[in-house]
């Protein structure tokens, strides 16, 4: 299953690199934002996740925490996408890869805090130091859409 993921992701990443392909005019999108880059990083980590998914699940049982962990990197990132999906077509040309790995750091942020909230209490200064820095993100990632 693995392999088979690992290879789909391959062949995704390798036809961008044949077609070239690059940010688009607003004259020349599809309309369709699964077209953008910023799409396509997300769904590049996301096939790794499920196959990260795929190989944990078989060593562990639902309840391990690498398991829970992955199920919400991948429910953060299929968020994301649904929101993706409802940029308007002039903002489409903003959805750009830079773009797309703000949001895959944007994840891995939810991912670290969701981790930490687990094990220390709301107040503690490291959980308000990275919720501080969610926040930003989540503000230039914003900006960005304007």
């Amino acid at each position: 299953m693995k392999r088979i993921l690992a290879a789909i992701a391959l062949t995704v990443v390798a036809s961008y690199a044949v077609v070239g392909y690059a940010p688009q005019s607003a004259e020349e999108l599809s309309g369709d934002p699964k077209t953008t880059p910023a799409y396509g990083v997300l769904i590049l980590r996301k096939v790794a996740v499920e196959a990260e998914l795929a190989d944990l699940s078989a060593a562990f049982t639902s309840q391990h925490p690498d398991i829970q962990r992955k199920r919400f990197e991948l429910s953060a990132i299929s968020r994301e996408m649904e929101r993706m999906l409802a940029v308007v077509k002039s903002g489409m040309p903003k959805l750009s890869s830079t773009y797309g790995n703000l949001i895959l750091r944007k994840v891995a942020l939810e991912v670290e805090l969701e981790d930490m909230l687990g094990s220390l209490t709301s107040q503690n200064p490291d959980i308000k130091r990275k919720k501080v820095q969610l926040a930003a993100l989540e503000r230039e990632i914003e900006k960005i859409l304007r």
